[in-house]
């Protein structure tokens, strides 16, 4: 399912940012080193989470297109996802949030068991939630907002994110950036039904706590 959805979404991209699909989307990650980030968080990772680094191990960022993916964030590389593992593992103070659906630890916003998998470059996070509140999904996709201390759920799982992306990127509701377009990048940017990032003032979203 992880492949239908991700052959689909580079069908779209092979035809609206094909530079995305051939310059900003890394190849596969190792064996070693999904094997190693689960030796690491001392959790199994979800089947469809290996599945997508297996295709892409996230954006370069260095590559000569700056480009973005799911809701217009990037999307991580595992050296980066274990790098910010590391770092939250680390800290030694919590940082909780203000709200959040009853599916997530509030404790914490900063949580090493969120493997963070996109980033808007700001202060808005999609994570995948490997320590989920008892009787919800393990592996649930999970927006966390860190200026307005929120977090809540986007997707059940990778399979759901990946699949929903598809259906937004079918249905028209990503264009590329303008201003990218004048820098020469294609960058992807989600319209204002769809828009995750400013989730507060998108009627997809803002209800969902």
């Amino acid at each position: 399912m992880v492949n239908n959805a991700l052959t689909r979404i580079a069908h779209w991209l092979a035809a609206h940012a094909p530079r995305i699909l051939h310059e900003s989307l890394n190849p596969s990650a190792s064996e070693a080193q999904l094997d190693a980030l689960e030796a690491a968080i001392s959790h199994h990772l979800p089947a469809d989470y290996k599945a997508l680094y297996r295709r892409h191990d996230g954006l370069n960022e260095d590559a000569e297109n700056f480009g973005s993916f799911f809701y217009g964030m990037s999307f991580l590389p595992l050296a980066a996802v274990t790098t910010i593992r590391q770092q939250r593992a680390s800290a030694t103070t919590p940082v909780p949030l203000r709200q959040a659906h009853p599916a997530i630890k509030a404790d914490n916003a900063q949580r090493p068991q969120w493997l963070c998998l996109g980033f808007d470059g700001s202060h808005v996070w999609l994570c995948v939630d490997l320590d989920p509140v008892d009787g919800h999904r393990y592996g649930q996709v999970i927006l966390v907002d860190e200026e307005l201390e929120t977090a809540f759920p986007v997707a059940d799982s990778i399979v759901a994110l990946l699949t929903d992306f598809a259906h937004d990127l079918e249905l028209g509701h990503y264009y590329l950036d303008p201003d990218a377009l004048e820098d020469g990048n294609e960058y992807l940017t989600a319209d204002a039904e769809t828009d995750l990032i400013n989730w507060s003032t998108t009627k997809r979203w803002a209800n969902t706590i």
